[in-house]
């Protein structure tokens, strides 16, 4: 396994102007030693092919690699409406020459269906059979889709992920799972039950306690989890304490090689 952060680890610098994503390969290697990088969507400044293409030379120069583009506000890819569906997988489609352009082997998106209520089959459906379509694009263009186990009926259940990860038969869809992010009685069963789908994890960080353990997630089981199912890519950090980013970064980079 390789080490890297997620951009969202400093979107309080992004969000304040503080940094700009042409600048975050640099920083990152600087500050955190680290040439594993995950990019958000949110922090791009275009999209145009100029700008990408600086991008890229800014992550070469670095001596950085792009382990994936976290994408985000793309539309629902599980609705009741078959219009808005189309949309929403046009929208994150367009992330794929993207993708592309920087390096990326993949770009993660969210599930899609409602936050809270009942899951019908309906809105399953249109769930596998948006990620099925992007899966077909991503295989033509050489990128995967992966969904991250973020919010929603569908992804807060990892059955339902075990469903959609099962659907597809392109070999292009994969799982992003987040340390964090399944409800606390399901967490490890869940994580195990995707770690076969498994392209980037998410190591999320909120707080520590006086041993430099995660106060609320047992980072060693975790990586256990996805050892055990053979998992050998980019563990990124994804540090959203309240403490000073900097601090929290360091210290999850600390806690991380301790079980790497």
């Amino acid at each position: 396994m390789e080490l890297g952060l997620a951009g969202w680890s400093l979107n309080r610098r992004f969000r304040a102007g503080q940094l700009r994503l042409l600048d975050y390969p640099q920083q990152v290697k600087e500050e955190f030693d680290l040439t594993v990088i995950e990019l958000n969507s949110p922090f791009f400044e275009s999209m145009e092919e100029g700008y990408v293409g600086e991008l890229k030379s800014r992550i070469d120069a670095a001596g950085a690699r792009v382990a994936n583009i976290a994408v985000d506000g793309q539309g629902n890819l599980a609705p009741t409406d078959e219009t808005e569906r189309k949309q929403s997988v046009a929208n994150y489609a367009a992330w794929f020459d993207v993708a592309l352009g920087v390096g990326s082997p993949s770009i993660r998106a969210f599930s899609g269906g409602p936050h809270e209520g009942e899951l019908t089959e309906e809105l399953m459906q249109a769930c596998i059979t948006s990620f099925a379509e992007l899966a077909v694009i991503g295989k033509e263009k050489g990128v995967k889709i992966i969904v991250e186990n973020h919010g929603g009926v569908i992804a807060r259940d990892p059955d339902n992920l075990v469903r959609l990860m099962q659907s597809d038969d392109s070999g292009f869809l994969g799982m992003c799972p987040d340390f964090g992010n399944f409800p606390t009685k399901v967490r490890y069963e869940g994580l195990e039950k995707v770690a076969p789908w498994a392209q980037v994890l998410h190591a999320k960080m909120l707080e520590f306690d006086e041993t430099g353990e995660e106060r609320r997630v047992d980072v060693k089981r975790c990586l256990d989890i996805f050892r055990s199912a053979g998992f050998d890519g980019g563990v990124l950090i994804e540090f959203e304490g309240k403490e000073d980013d900097h601090a929290g970064v360091l210290k999850s980079i600390e806690l991380l090689r301790r079980y790497l």
